[in-house]
């Protein structure tokens, strides 16, 4: 496999920074430009559709985060420059998504100013993109101490998704599984990044004990999480890993789940093949993802970055039981 050619763009909430890990080349990520709130989007691979899933970060110029509630997102269109006036012609609400297995403690209800440590999570919204090229957005949160306060920044839009999205085919992936590792075609590692230095094992074993193209062959749903716990420079990976791993146990008999690691060899910037068949793009990839693929082998639903763990549930829950 090539070098990720370009970068991974990870939301790092705990810093309140949006950070860059360059491979081999650079390029300029959109500024927010309020003063009352910092916003940083959190969503890989917008593009052009109905319903597509925007998520931001939202914190001061204190980095205090702001969490819980909801928030307004209004939109407007900028054109093909990041520059310029928009009119803003959508508002949506947003609410408060934690990060899975990060959960922080406070009022569910209200958005409320807290420091970094005590907790992550962004505002999701669902909103409409009919134009490629350059957008804005303005944040507007009612806090819990009675103010008001706003927060821009532009954001680029797709004419296409560059990762299998809503309706497509999904990859017909063989990944490696324990078996691989077992027979010495692998190392331990590249299943998953935990398992290296005094202790080797492959946590989670029952996320590789199959490949994504024998569930789809089998006419089975699977759910497909691409993710790196030792490497992912939001921190997100290793929680969202263990969320999944209890989801498997409690849905196994509703779906296939199925773990695919990032990074074949970190040192080297080199992915894994089947991940990248996942996440590759012409300019570099995004993790950590999550698919649910169906049992007609198109994907039904993705997550990136933060899984919406109740969304997932809702999802399986919706599917008929498996037989064994």
């Amino acid at each position: 496999m090539p070098r990720v050619r370009s970068m991974l763009r990870i939301l790092l909430l705990p810093a309140a920074v949006l950070l860059l890990t360059a491979a081999c080349s650079e390029e300029s990520e959109p500024t927010s430009t309020g003063t009352e709130l910092a916003i940083a989007v959190a969503s890989f691979d917008l593009a052009v559709g109905e319903d597509q899933r925007l998520m931001t970060g939202v914190f001061t110029p204190a980095r205090e985060l702001v969490l819980f509630g909801e928030l307004s997102f209004e939109l407007g269109y900028l054109g093909e420059e990041p520059t310029g006036a928009a009119e803003l012609e959508q508002q949506v609400t947003a609410s408060f998504l934690p990060i899975p297995g990060m959960e922080p403690d406070g009022d569910p209800g209200t958005a409320t100013l807290v420091p970094t440590e005590d907790g992550t999570g962004v505002y999701e919204a669902r909103v409409d993109l009919d134009r490629a090229g350059f957008w804005g957005l303005r944040v507007t949160a009612e806090l819990d101490d009675g103010s008001v306060r706003s927060g821009t920044i532009t954001f680029p839009v797709l004419e296409e998704h560059e990762v299998p999205a809503v309706g497509d085919q999904a990859p017909r992936t063989v990944n490696p599984t324990l078996a691989d590792v077992e027979e010495g075609r692998i190392e331990p590692v590249a299943l998953d990044s935990r398992a290296q230095g005094a202790d080797p094992r492959v946590p989670d074993q029952h996320l590789h004990a199959g490949t994504v193209a024998a569930s789809i062959e089998a006419g089975r749903p699977v759910v497909v999480m691409v993710s790196t716990p030792v490497y992912c420079v939001s921190r997100f990976c290793g929680p969202l890993t263990e969320v999944v791993s209890s989801l498997a146990l409690d849905y196994e008999d509703r779906a296939d789940f199925v773990m695919i690691e990032v990074w074949e060899d970190f040192d080297e910037q080199r992915l894994v093949p089947a991940a990248a068949e996942w996440i590759q793009t012409e300019t570099g990839g995004n993790e950590p993802w999550v698919f649910l693929v169906g049992a007609d082998g198109r994907v039904t639903a993705r997550w990136d970055n933060v899984l919406d763990v109740a969304e997932l549930i809702a999802e399986l829950e919706a599917l008929p039981a498996l037989e064994r």
